[in-house]
């Protein structure tokens, strides 16, 4: 294993999951997510989606959520 991995690694196992939360906040103008979508004549694609800016990463009680920008476009038409 590299020094640079090892490093890594090291965050991980010497972290807590709000640290977690922290770096990936840090990086989530770095981060899309391919998902899949239907167009309006029911087509399939596949659409790379953001990193919400208002709230892009939180713990969930054992895990860690990340929300995108459809999921925070779709709360808040919810909230409308």
């Amino acid at each position: 294993m590299t020094t640079k991995f090892k490093k890594v690694i090291d965050f991980y196992n010497t972290t807590t999951p709000e640290q977690w939360c922290y770096f990936l906040n840090l990086i989530s103008d770095r981060i899309s997510i391919p998902t899949p979508k239907n167009d309006k004549d029911g087509n399939s694609y596949i659409d790379c989606v953001g990193i919400s800016q208002e709230a892009p990463v939180c713990p969930n009680g054992a895990t860690i959520q990340i929300n995108t920008e459809d999921f925070e476009n779709h709360t808040n038409l919810l909230e409308s």
